[in-house]
């Protein structure tokens, strides 16, 4: 099997359960704890912590106690919470950074020696090999293949403008009472001899909102500016998945009455037109991963959960190449999260073969039961209908 090393999405904080391990800020996003706990001296741990005797000479080392997290050690290590992905790196033995136990030793700053480790045969010592190794497994077709676990720091899936200017696939009557109504800088706007605003505008131009603080509406607020597009059905089935939204632009709300608003265009994705939408900010996420190797020739399907690509970015030429957005057709609700990888497949056009695997995609975003994913790898082009299959 390929090993996977996940870790929280940057701007999510790493929080301490109150027994002994740290999960993500929003419960229903965390990963599972590990099962596999064993006694490393005086506590439990589902890791194999270096000794703390076999650090190099000078290396600055601390022991995790109860409520610690990464993102809090590494404020008050590093002096920036965001440079945790760093501390995790130092330490390549915590194989999840969900989840962390006191009484394990961290080092912060230093080395370790090449037999710093403690015996153990837990399945996380297994995932954390220190070199690529190739070695025979048994798969459950009863066929010995041999696998290669990959060593490679983790990446961002995605970047600031992939989050916010993409979109997503919601409700088709979604509520959003605020919306763009004109433009103010009326020199501008108005064309030579033609007495008629423009309906659209950039960075930097003043608007006027047809929304208050009667719908929400709060000065010095950022909103994102939402352009409903169409609605998605599933390629197989037919029926009604949602409504595309098209993140467009920001604005900021610079002062507000009951009923209207003024504001600026703080971020232009594309030309801001008359009517569209407004969404308060969400905080997204850039997830920080490890992508995995694409599964390989013998290998076989998970039988984890799966579902179906159902929209994907820039779809003229009928496929997606990496580094593409995709949405799939499924969400948080289906126990996905930011950081999750999927396989995706096709049905083999030869009767009786194996599937077609196609590449690999890593979740950026979930809404209840669609999600916005990247394509990160892939033997071949994907289309929209193509299979998805969790790791």
């Amino acid at each position: 099997m390929v090993c996977v090393r996940r870790v929280a999405p940057v701007l999510l904080l790493v929080m301490a359960l109150p027994a002994f391990a740290a999960t993500t800020a929003k419960p229903k996003q965390s990963t599972h704890p590990p099962r596999d706990l064993h006694r490393v001296g005086d506590h439990w741990t589902a890791y194999n912590p270096p000794d703390p005797s076999a650090f190099a000479p000078g290396s600055k080392i601390y022991t995790i106690k109860a409520g610690d997290t990464l993102w809090a050690l590494a404020q008050q290590f590093y002096k920036n919470a965001y440079l945790w992905p760093q501390l995790w790196e130092t330490n390549t033995w915590i194989t999840d950074a969900h989840w962390i136990y006191p009484g394990d030793t961290l080092l912060v700053e230093g080395e370790t020696t090449a037999s710093a480790t403690v015996p153990t045969t837990t399945s996380a010592t297994t995932a954390n090999t220190s070199a690529t190794e190739q070695q025979p497994q048994q798969p459950s077709s009863g066929l010995a293949v041999a696998t290669t676990t990959p060593q490679q720091a983790p990446i961002p899936l995605a970047t600031e403008a992939d989050l916010y200017c993409y979109g997503y696939i919601g409700d088709p009557n979604e509520s959003m009472p605020n919306h763009v109504d004109s433009y103010e800088d009326a020199d501008i706007f108005y064309h030579p001899r033609v007495l008629e605003q423009t309906d659209a505008g950039s960075l930097g131009d003043l608007l006027y909102v047809v929304g208050g603080t009667s719908t929400g509406i709060v000065a010095g607020e950022t909103y994102l500016v939402v352009e409903k597009g169409d609605l998605i059905h599933h390629p197989r089935s037919g029926h009604l998945i949602g409504r595309e939204y098209k993140y467009i632009g920001q604005i900021r709300i610079l002062c507000a009455d009951e009923t209207h608003s003024r504001a600026i265009v703080t971020q232009s994705c594309h030309e801001i037109p008359r009517g569209a939408a407004l969404k308060p900010m969400p905080q997204l996420a850039i997830p920080i991963a490890r992508v995995p190797e694409i599964p390989g020739f013998c290998d076989a399907p998970s039988g984890k959960q799966s579902g179906t690509i159902v929209a994907a970015q820039g779809f003229q030429l009928g496929t997606a190449g990496i580094g593409e957005l995709v949405q799939i057709d499924l969400g948080k609700d289906d126990q996905l999260q930011p950081g999750d990888f999927l396989t995706v497949s096709r049905e083999s056009p030869e009767p009786g073969h194996p599937r077609q695997v196609l590449g690999e995609i890593g979740i950026l975003t979930t809404d209840a039961h669609t999600s916005t994913a990247r394509i990160v790898s892939m033997r071949r082009n994907m289309s929209i209908g193509d299979k998805v299959e969790v790791r």
